[in-house]
């Protein structure tokens, strides 16, 4: 899939009103992304609404209507950049981001990619309306040995009082 194609399927599934925004680095460079349900995180983010009952019910759909949306940072793949190089992508695009905040308002954020994306945003003007691990949450990404940790991080978000989803 091209970049193009990327984010005519993404909006596919962006609801009227984003409750709660996830926010990823880039769509991977392998060909999987989110949005058709073959990436690491769509799969661990299924787990984890599963493992709480929402077996039946858990689907791409199910997240649209309940305000969830993914918007990546970079508009086309970086994960497959030296280090260095993606951070440089990520800030570079990073006000895109912060004009999408700006303009949606979400009531919650969680970014899945806490190494390299985590500093881009704690420094941005992002963080003069969300405060961190009450706002907005840092997870990293389910991928390399971070899956469990990733699932139990969003398990707890979801079963607080700071996110849920009814």
């Amino acid at each position: 899939m091209s970049t193009p194609e990327w984010e005519v399927l993404r909006e596919c599934y962006r609801p009227k009103k984003i409750q709660t925004l996830l926010v990823g680095e880039s769509c991977p460079n392998g060909g999987t992304f989110f949005y058709c349900g073959n990436s690491h995180l769509y799969q661990e983010t299924a787990k984890v609404f599963e493992g709480l009952g929402y077996s039946q019910t858990f689907s791409l759909k199910f997240l649209k209507n309940y305000g969830w949306w993914l918007y990546d940072i970079c508009p086309d793949p970086v994960n497959h950049l030296p280090r260095p190089e993606r951070r440089s992508k990520i800030r570079e695009n990073i006000q895109n981001l912060e004009t999408l905040i700006q303009s949606e308002k979400p009531k919650h954020i969680i970014v899945c990619k806490k190494d390299l994306v985590e500093h881009a945003i704690l420094s941005s003007p992002i963080m003069d309306y969300y405060q961190e691990n009450q706002t907005i949450f840092f997870l990293p990404f389910p991928s390399f040995g971070n899956q469990k940790r990733f699932r139990e991080c969003l398990s707890k978000l979801l079963i607080s009082d700071n996110l849920t989803v009814k």
